[in-house]
């Protein structure tokens, strides 16, 4: 598939919507009824969640899967027993999960699971060690821990609507809090790219491709890669004209495994950006984890 990079958009605002979803109508549900119809609420919210994502994306998240596993089977606990606690350890849980989780990628695979998710986020490659990352995958693995031990505890000593209050409002503030120095110190870190040539000016074809060979291996560590340059098969084409052409990229890396097509691309544009911009006007990409080669 063939897309032009200057059509591509994504609507955020709707993830963003459906990510929250389940939380909020958990919330609202709450607050008009009680903590068992908001659990029955939050069952339902988790499995709508689940399949839009689906129709959506063309595959299920992981963090669906299980948030939804989850909700279900301490959701029915807390309904057939009339025990609100159950609903209540779902958080601990989730959060005990992922902190196993990262500590787990500090030992499989190239790189922790905190460097596969904020790489991400930023175009630019990141000059941070190896080292470095350990210690905050580390920290982030404690954050989580540290949280679930803390649900527990204000699930046990207070009130079920300060638990809420908790749930919906606390954990998520602190979460940002927690985020938004390692966010800016990582972007003191973004190392800038060369200028972008003038559009107008002519451009070796080996050397666009090999700047997006380089890009493209250093921010997502590829175990395979190729670039083909595709702008003989295009010639006449409106998106040529200025010396801008189109390539053809297959790369297999592990910063994509559980992560959906479309989203693949969408890391790819991004760290491309600014060469989408001078010396290329359209991809064709495959993205693969590399167990799906």
């Amino acid at each position: 598939m063939q897309i032009d990079a200057h059509r591509v958009g994504y609507d955020t605002r709707m993830t963003q919507l459906l990510e929250w979803s389940p939380l909020i109508i958990f919330f609202v549900t709450f607050k008009v009824r009680d903590i068992y119809w908001a659990t029955a609420a939050l069952m339902i919210a988790c499995v709508l969640q689940l399949l839009i994502h689906r129709v959506r994306a063309g595959s299920f998240k992981t963090m669906h899967i299980v948030t939804t596993c989850l909700v279900l089977i301490l959701g029915t606990a807390t309904l057939l027993l009339h025990d609100q606690r159950f609903i209540q350890w779902k958080l601990t849980v989730l959060l005990g999960l992922t902190s196993a989780v990262f500590l787990g990628s500090m030992v499989i695979g190239e790189r922790p699971l905190v460097r596969r998710l904020l790489e991400a986020s930023f175009s630019e490659p990141l000059a941070v060690s190896a080292r470095s990352w350990l210690l905050i995958n580390l920290l982030w693995a404690a954050w989580f821990a540290a949280f679930a031990l803390l649900n527990l505890y204000v699930a046990q000593n207070f009130t079920v609507d300060s638990w809420i209050k908790f749930k919906v409002f606390g954990f998520p503030a602190a979460s940002m809090l927690f985020m938004l120095p390692q966010v800016f110190w990582l972007a003191s870190k973004a190392v800038n790219q060369p200028a972008a040539a003038s559009p107008t000016a002519p451009v070796n074809p080996a050397t666009r491709a090999q700047r997006l060979r380089e890009r493209l291996q250093s921010r997502f560590a590829p175990a395979q890669l190729s670039v083909e340059d595709e702008s003989h098969l295009h010639e006449g084409h409106a998106g040529a004209a200025g010396g801008q052409s189109h390539f053809r990229v297959r790369i297999v890396s592990e910063a994509f495994r559980g992560i959906p097509s479309v989203a693949r691309h969408r890391l790819i544009y991004a760290a491309v950006d600014d060469l989408l911009k001078s010396d290329i006007h359209a991809l064709a990409i495959e993205a693969l984890p590399p167990d799906k080669t």
